[in-house]
């Protein structure tokens, strides 16, 4: 059994509205207590960006990782229309200085809209970059995240917390949409993922605990004792994410 090292894809900090598990509002104890399951890297992404206010959570996702090594910032981003959020030229620059290369969008919680003509610009701008596109099953659907992987083919997408429950959807929406990846922390099918390795290879599933709500073990063990090649766990682990990351345009 090879030794793992997991870059974990979906983990957030600070406080929530509702803490009904475990917070962690330090980033170095966020580090801290990821190591011991063989998680050395991951995007974070701040519940103040998810919650609330995503240009304060943004900023206080800066401040929090700064000397925190191998963990990236995930930005809550938005439309432009509010005048929130930059466009063009001037958004793509403020991400590339910020040295972000992933980014989340919260629909429903934001409150706007996944209509082309509402957030096309915004996407246009995370697909020039080849940036990591992060979206929460609970507020994006698999159709609706299957027709931004269509307009936007080169720009990965990263559906975040899918249930095993949604396999006949997933699957279809693998077979159209090559740019369309999951995290696996809530897909625990009876080998599920031995299956999706099997009819569409191992770099579409990448590693998530969705710490701290939950603990780490479980996705840890799954990709662990799954019934696959060495190379595809290794990939699951980290080496997916870690091939996207590197190919985001500075």
């Amino acid at each position: 059994m090879p030794e793992l090292d997991f870059f974990d894809v979906n983990v957030s900090l600070g406080r929530v509205r509702i803490p009904k598990f475990h917070v962690v509002t330090d980033a170095s104890q966020m580090k801290a207590e990821l190591a011991p399951f063989g998680v050395t890297g991951g995007l974070v992404r701040h519940t103040v960006s998810s919650e609330g206010y995503p240009s304060v959570g943004n900023s206080r996702l800066a401040e929090e990782l700064d000397g925190v090594t191998r963990f990236e910032p995930v930005w809550a981003v938005l439309p432009h229309w509010t005048g929130e959020f930059p466009t063009g030229e001037e958004l793509e620059g403020v991400l590339s200085s910020a040295g972000v290369r992933a980014a989340a969008l919260y629909p429903s919680q934001h409150g706007f809209p996944l209509r082309g003509e509402i957030i096309g610009p915004l996407l246009d701008v995370l697909e020039a970059r080849q940036m990591i596109l992060m979206l929460p099953h609970a507020e994006v659907p698999l159709e609706a995240a299957a027709r931004i992987a269509k307009s936007h083919p080169r720009m990965p997408i990263v559906v975040l917390e899918v249930g095993y429950t949604a396999a006949r959807e997933l699957y279809a929406v693998f077979a159209m949409c090559t740019n369309v990846h999951i995290e696996i922390s809530s897909y625990m099918a009876h080998r599920g993922i031995e299956d999706i390795v099997n009819k569409f290879g191992a770099e579409r599933l990448l590693f998530g605990s969705r710490f701290p709500a939950y603990n780490p073990g479980s996705a840890v063990a799954a990709v662990t004792y799954a019934r696959i090649s060495d190379t595809d766990k290794k990939a699951i682990a980290a080496g997916n994410v870690r091939r996207l990351l590197s190919e985001v345009k500075k």
